[in-house]
């Protein structure tokens, strides 16, 4: 496998400083992800909530794009009074979409009845900012889903084509489910096969019978070829 020259990523782009620790934030900081088509850049959380959103969302949706804090929207409450918001994340996706996401507790999202405070936020939204403003709370995901996106999101960080079209080629041959553990012995590669079929599984290329957490035993079948 020829290797790849190191590429530093992309600088933050976040239009605020993220807060000191503290008991009640957690602070996270990544080395990098690659949105689909594009460099990977350097990204920047004050929980490890925002942080499994990012991963999720850039697993399950091509994702082009993400800017985490992006610069503050000037609205009016319902109150009439003029205020700042900050929206956590904005995705661009590959066909153009933006969705602006707040990420909260669920718990904390109902006492703040942040919902509806969103929809002023959002109507006051420019037009070039995002098409949808959405709330996402740990409610909206399984926490396998989460433990899965982040190792895709670390895997997604190295490229490695010859492993890909081997782990390809088996997924189109398999006639009946086998376990990831076969599988891998299968394509003799090693340790590279690994990522790969995690990242097949993502891609359509294999599918697995039943949803959970990925690991050896789980048990797949090829997908859209």
């Amino acid at each position: 496998m020829e290797k790849e020259i190191f590429k530093a990523p992309q600088a933050n782009r976040a239009s605020r400083n993220m807060p000191e620790r503290s008991r009640e934030r957690t602070f996270v900081e990544t080395g990098a992800f690659r949105p689909i088509g594009g460099e990977s850049q350097k990204v920047v959380f004050d929980s490890l909530r925002e942080f499994d959103i990012v991963t999720t969302t850039t697993a399950l949706y091509p994702v082009a794009d993400m800017v985490e804090q992006p610069s503050a929207i000037d609205y009016v409450d319902a109150d009439g009074r003029r205020r700042r918001k900050v929206i956590d994340q904005v995705y661009t996706l590959k066909d153009g979409t933006r969705i602006a996401a707040e990420i909260k507790p669920a718990e904390r999202a109902r006492a703040q009845n942040l919902e509806e405070k969103l929809g002023y936020v959002a109507a006051a939204m420019p037009d070039d900012f995002a098409d949808y403003l959405v709330l996402i709370t740990e409610e909206n995901y399984d926490q396998w889903e989460a433990l899965n996106a982040r190792r895709l999101f670390a895997y997604r960080r190295e490229d490695d084509p010859e492993a890909a079209a081997i782990i390809a080629n088996l997924a189109a041959e398999i006639d009946l489910p086998i376990t990831i553990r076969e599988l891998i012995a299968r394509a003799d590669i090693g340790g590279r096969a690994w990522p790969e079929i995690f990242k097949a599984i993502y891609a359509g290329v294999l599918r697995p019978i039943q949803d959970g957490l990925i690991d050896l035993d789980m048990l797949v079948e090829g997908g859209m070829q």
